[in-house]
């Protein structure tokens, strides 16, 4: 398959190589695409990240991202892993010594690809994903990402049974809650940088259902010698029960992640889509200053 042999190829460069490809490709997709360039435009400007520089940058950032697929996803990822810079894992281990599942959030943003490997050389762990249109494609990511000790849970009724019995055997359980649900996941509006977004309630309903606790995280691109730097943070989130306030307060965790290094989310992604006309229209009349 082509999309096989490419990866193979590239996985062959430099990482640092990788990078500087991916991001002449990212600034160029930017300059010449109008529709990408105005979904950075409008998502970050929403955060207060309004200007130019700042778009190119993140333009440039998600191309590296879509580059390092190559090298996190080839056999080359177990030679990075021992050398990245870690924060805060340490409490995690603390939280793991109380003999209780661990809910590990992140947004989209910087390499999250290499948070679940990394994690998995540490300890079993299940992340959720989304299944891709074709059947190959799902293929190459599955044996990308279930390396060292990861388990891919779909995202649907199945993979969220195993998440469950994953995290009552006290085990670690990671998905990404900025991803806006489909049709049939459950969500809630809830304030994404101060505007109304669509968000999944599948977080506080397994902290909730299984009493984890929760841990927040990020994967950081630097540069060399560490080239990553993982963030962990053990956070006291006590659910409510109340689905929109818990799904503010996930929302909260995922801002803060994001400007820690805002340069690396992901603001081509349209996280205000699939809002309920009524709330759109409210959102639209509230820009405008109507």
């Amino acid at each position: 398959m082509v999309i096989r042999f490419l990866m193979g190829l590239l996985s062959l460069l430099p990482l640092g190589v990788l990078r500087s490809l991916g991001a002449w490709t990212g600034r160029m997709v930017y300059r010449f695409d109008a529709k990408y360039a105005h979904s950075i435009q409008t998502n970050a400007s929403i955060a207060g990240y309004d200007s130019p520089d700042f778009w190119l940058k993140n333009a440039g950032h998600v191309g590296q991202g879509a580059a390092e697929l190559a090298y996190l996803w080839s056999s080359k990822v177990s030679k990075i892993v021992p050398h990245v810079k870690v924060t805060g894992w340490e409490a995690v281990e603390q939280l793991r010594a109380q003999g209780r599942g661990i809910l590990m959030l992140t947004p989209h943003m910087g390499a999250f690809e290499l948070l679940s490997l990394w994690i998995g050389a540490h300890a079993p762990f299940v992340a959720m994903y989304r299944q891709p249109r074709i059947a190959a494609v799902e293929s190459i990511m599955l044996a990308g990402r279930e390396r060292f000790d990861v388990q891919m849970a779909t995202a649907d009724i199945k993979g969220i049974r195993v998440m469950l019995r994953h995290l009552k055997n006290k085990g670690l359980v990671g998905l990404l809650p900025d991803q806006v649900p489909d049709g049939q996941g459950e969500a809630v509006v809830a304030d994404v940088f101060g505007r109304p977004a669509m968000t999944m309630t599948l977080p506080a309903k397994l902290l909730r259902q299984t009493g984890a606790g929760l841990v927040i995280m990020f994967a950081k691109r630097v540069a060399a010698p560490h080239q990553f730097e993982l963030y962990f943070e053990v956070v006291d989130a006590a659910m409510t029960g109340d689905a929109a306030t818990d799904a503010l307060t996930i929302n909260q965790y995922m801002e803060k992640l994001i400007r820690m290094a805002p340069e690396q989310y992901l603001w081509n992604y349209n996280r205000y889509k699939r809002l309920p006309e009524l709330v759109k229209n409210q959102s639209t009349e509230v820009a405008h200053g109507e």
